[in-house]
């Protein structure tokens, strides 16, 4: 980042934060700004590099969620803003041809529903939707409860209480369904274009097993024929709008680059790590619409099925878990 993109940038961020009042990150920009405030700053001036406006835009929405001192609804907020900030840096700065347009939360239709992103090039178009679940209270729960279902419909619930002795942990599984209805309903407009595809991305924390259980487990998993899911005509839900969704495992950073925490293998919260990181997990649609293989890479995803992730626990459904 030069200089004058710091300055500008900076500038935005301090200007919004007054004009919002008591905010989750005032203390990591007007501190310094800390290294977690200059992370978010770098990413927002690589995206208006490539996407002119772009990175300004989610800058300006971030230091806006404000108002309401500690309010956890909030911070939520403020990391699905992060998330976003994050997948869009990425995606972004593919080698995407030199016509590449780029157009943030475009509607379809006036009026109509907007996805974060959407790209135009030569030989097509590609729509980005992101999303990040609540999950500080599902986070307390893990850290307490000793045992924990990740899917509805394997382990009786009633069998679960009986072999722990506190509550047991319930699946994200609803918030993951919200996404496939909303990645459809966002997405449908855009895909009447039979050059359009459609990439929906989930921003999950370490423990991944979460939303691959909830999406491919053989019981209930939502994008299965055994899915929990119904239409009304009793048939599993489908998402045919919905080409592919990459599941990626980085909230944990953000929570703890916010804090000021050491993180580990990352240099700050908004690093995505380098090609030795833990992969991320991709899940695809028969018949869908290709999604350019260079951000399927930039996203470091794999294929929940490919046979060097299913070698690892954490990278399958899992009927029950225990916290010693």
């Amino acid at each position: 980042m030069t200089a004058e993109e710091f300055s500008a940038l900076y500038l935005i961020a301090t200007t919004g934060l007054n004009d919002t009042g008591w905010h989750w990150f005032s203390y990591h920009f007007y501190v310094g700004p800390t290294p977690f405030a200059s992370s978010i700053l770098s990413s927002c001036a690589s995206i208006d590099r490539r996407a002119t406006g772009i990175g300004t835009d989610l800058l300006r929405e971030l230091v806006a969620i404000g108002g309401r001192e500690r309010d956890e609804r909030q911070y939520e907020q403020l990391l699905q803003k992060l998330s976003e900030i994050l997948v869009i840096e990425r995606v972004v700065n593919c080698p995407w041809p030199e016509e590449t347009t780029f157009q943030h939360e475009p509607a379809a239709v006036p009026g109509g529903p907007r996805p974060e992103l959407l790209i135009s090039y030569p030989e097509g178009r590609l729509v980005v939707e992101v999303k990040t679940p609540a999950l500080l209270e599902h986070i307390r729960a893990r850290a307490t409860n000793g045992i924990q279902l990740a899917y509805r419909g394997g382990v009786p619930l009633e069998l679960a209480e009986e072999l722990g002795e506190d509550a047991v942990t319930l699946p994200r599984d609803n918030p993951v369904l919200d996404f496939l209805r909303d990645g459809e309903r966002k997405f449908v407009g855009f895909r009447q274009d039979p050059g359009t595809a459609s990439l929906l991305v989930i921003v999950w924390d370490d423990f991944i097993y979460e939303p691959i259980s909830a999406l491919v487990n053989e019981r209930s998993g939502l994008l299965t024929r055994n899915s929990f899911a119904r239409a009304p005509n009793g048939t599993p839900q489908t998402y045919p709008n919905v080409d592919a969704v990459i599941a990626i495992r980085h909230l944990n950073y953000l929570i703890a680059g916010s804090r000021e925490e050491i993180l580990g293998d990352r240099l700050t919260a908004m690093d995505f790590g380098d090609g030795c990181a833990l992969p991320n997990v991709l899940f695809d649609v028969e018949g869908a619409r290709p999604i350019p293989t260079f951000v399927l890479d930039a996203l470091r995803a794999f294929r929940h099925d490919d046979p060097g992730l299913r070698m690892f626990a954490e990278y399958n459904p899992q009927d029950m878990v225990f916290w010693l």
